[in-house]
């Protein structure tokens, strides 16, 4: 760097004091003549010695600022250059990606659809077998209901074929003809031969007696067998009020557990009135638990069973199938 010169033009005014002969003093003024300052001009990267540089308002300092480079702004500015940099980069991976990303939710979703697909036609197939097998199963059903309707019909064709009619069961009427398939004095009603005998005997020996005739004491199973009996036994006994006929049911084994000659449990019930059975020990203490039945005339409801004491005598009927 080459020197600079600064020209200045400086007055000094010198003052002098004489002293006179008489000893006074005299002030005088003396002016300073120009001089030239010769100062070196101080370079960039040397340091300045000038005391005013750090200061705002000496002009070197002013020159050295407007010279030098901030660190901070340099920073900043690089770090926000950087982070633009990065934004775009970003960007455009992102853009650059997007037609992949689509490719491949097309790609993912048509393979959804094709399953989907897929999945809808298994279970219609499904479907339309298991309908297919419930329809033949209802055809099947169908078809048996027919057949069993076709058999019950034979069935029902050959009972009225080997069954005479029976005679009418709310009349004692004599001339009714007597099946020829019922031995003497059994009558013949709904495919069985009934007897009604005209002595008495205990219980016990009723039963005994059926068996030696070749059936048992009465086992009323129906409505319609119970109608018949009632209506019939009405016709033969009198109006005397121990007239009556044992039937084969007792409770002599467990109370009130009534039971049939062959052992089978009541389901049909009979009971005259509203007390019976009544198990009365005024004749035996141990109660009553033979059944007997009958009503002069018969009953309107059918309801004739009365339970009695077992060692009592009573007429009888027996029942048996007929012969072949």
């Amino acid at each position: 760097m080459s020197e600079g010169i600064v020209y200045a033009d400086v007055k000094f005014k010198k003052h002098q004091k004489t002293e006179g002969k008489d000893g006074a003093t005299a002030s005088t003024v003396n002016d300073a003549t120009h001089s030239e300052i010769s100062i070196p001009k101080a370079g960039r990267n040397q340091p300045s010695t000038d005391t005013n540089a750090g200061d705002p308002d000496s002009q070197e300092g002013l020159k050295v600022r407007a010279g030098g480079c901030d660190p901070v702004k340099v920073v900043l500015v690089t770090l926000c250059f950087l982070l633009m940099g990065t934004v775009i980069g970003l960007r455009f991976l992102y853009i650059s990606n997007l037609p992949t990303k689509n490719t491949e939710l097309q790609i993912l979703q048509a393979a959804y659809n094709r399953n989907l697909t897929g999945l809808e036609k298994a279970f219609t197939s499904a479907l339309m077998i298991k309908e297919r097998e419930l329809q033949e199963l209802q055809d099947k059903n169908k078809d048996l209901q027919e057949k069993e309707r076709a058999v019950w019909q034979q069935n029902e064709e050959l009972r009225k074929e080997r069954t005479p009619p029976s005679c009418p069961t709310n009349t004692g009427n004599n001339d009714c003809p007597q099946p020829m398939n019922c031995a003497e004095g059994w009558e013949y009603y709904g495919g069985k031969c009934y007897y009604f005998s005209p002595d008495k005997l205990t219980w016990a020996q009723s039963r005994d007696e059926c068996i030696t005739r070749g059936g048992h004491l009465v086992i009323i199973g129906s409505l319609e067998e119970q109608t018949f009996l009632d209506q019939k036994s009405g016709t033969k006994i009198s109006t005397e009020p121990e007239d009556k006929f044992w039937i084969g049911l007792t409770d002599s084994i467990n109370e009130n557990e009534w039971l049939w000659v062959d052992n089978s449990s009541l389901s049909t019930r009979f009971w005259l009135g509203d007390r019976e059975p009544d198990d009365w020990k005024g004749e035996n203490p141990d109660g009553e638990d033979c059944v007997r039945m009958g009503e002069p005339g018969g009953t309107k409801d059918v309801k004739s069973w009365l339970d009695v004491n077992c060692n009592k005598t009573q007429r009888r009927i027996c029942e048996t199938k007929p012969p072949l």
